[in-house]
């Protein structure tokens, strides 16, 4: 009798941690299928072009959870030129591609493409031709770029490619990982692994005028020398260790004083201050932690408007 008594449990308890096991992959099939996809890579190339023209192209690889046919790509910058290309496990397939004006300043790419099913592999390539990320900024050019993942990223890229003729200065947001030379041009690259979602990353970078003779062996070592300590203080700054009071008080009083007339939202704020989208982006965030403004999310954008104490 005891003998069978014991075989009992131990099929009970069997039992319990098949189920137990059961129920853990069923947990993270659930979480898994939270998104329509998971997002395995998102790597974004931008090229300065001559003028103020910038081409950016953004590389997506994905894994989908359910049946996907279309994916949209939103963008605070003017869209021209837009192109597609769609790999379904490894083989091109052809795309169709539209472009519309959302609200405000924030334009969508529609990409439709046949049906990808659940298990497969789904690359897709977009790029097109802009105007807005470089500007002028006390007297030299400014590039500034933000970002913001609304569902975990496996591995983040981005890579600026600086063309034969100008000179990286600082500042330059965030420190990048790796710089290199390609005859006279220079490549500037940042990685990131296992964003989380809701993370968000501002890129700026100043440039001197454009000259026209090339880049002597020595400038090209000081620009690199200049790009690693601008990038060094300026990651500094940007993490919150070190900041200048006056210049960032005086930025902040600006904000106050426009926000006393009634709340605004961000895209106004950046017509009205003169600063790049990234600058006031950072400015404001720094001011929400200081209590001093809150932001509400409306759509893609922001209402900012003072802290009702």
């Amino acid at each position: 009798m005891s003998t069978v008594k014991n075989k009992k449990p131990s099929r009970r308890k069997s039992a319990l941690i098949a189920l137990s096991f059961f129920l853990l992959l069923l947990s993270d099939s659930v979480v898994s299928q939270e998104y329509e996809y998971d997002l395995d890579s998102y790597s974004l190339y931008f090229d300065i072009l001559e003028g103020y023209k910038v081409k950016e192209t953004i590389e997506l690889l994905m894994s989908p959870n359910v049946p996907i046919s279309h994916y949209t790509f939103y963008s605070e910058y003017p869209i021209e030129s837009p192109e597609a290309i769609i790999e379904i496990n490894g083989k091109t397939q052809i795309a169709n591609i539209s472009v519309s004006k959302i609200v405000g300043d924030i334009n969508a790419i529609y990409i439709e493409f046949p049906e990808v099913s659940p298990g497969s592999r789904l690359k897709i390539r977009i790029s097109f031709y802009s105007e807005g990320m470089l500007q002028d900024v006390t007297g030299k050019k400014q590039f500034s770029y933000y970002v913001k993942f609304n569902q975990p990223v496996g591995y983040f890229y981005a890579r600026l490619y600086v063309p034969k003729g100008y000179a990286i200065l600082s500042p330059i947001v965030p420190s990048p990982d790796k710089v290199e030379s390609t005859g006279n041009a220079l490549i500037l690259e940042w990685k990131k692994t296992d964003v989380r979602p809701e993370e968000e990353f501002y890129f700026i970078v100043g440039f001197s005028e454009e000259v026209k003779n090339q880049f002597p062996l020595m400038m090209f070592l000081t620009t690199i020398f200049i790009t690693f300590l601008g990038g060094f203080v300026a990651g500094i700054l940007y993490k919150g260790k070190e900041k200048s009071a006056i210049d960032l008080r005086s930025d902040e009083e600006k904000v106050l004083e426009l926000l006393k007339e009634g709340p605004l939202h961000q895209s106004e704020l950046v017509k009205r201050l003169g600063f790049s989208k990234a600058k006031v982006s950072l400015l404001l965030r720094d001011m929400e932690k200081k209590g001093l403004i809150e932001r509400v999310k409306e759509g893609r954008t922001y209402l900012v408007r003072l802290k009702e104490s």
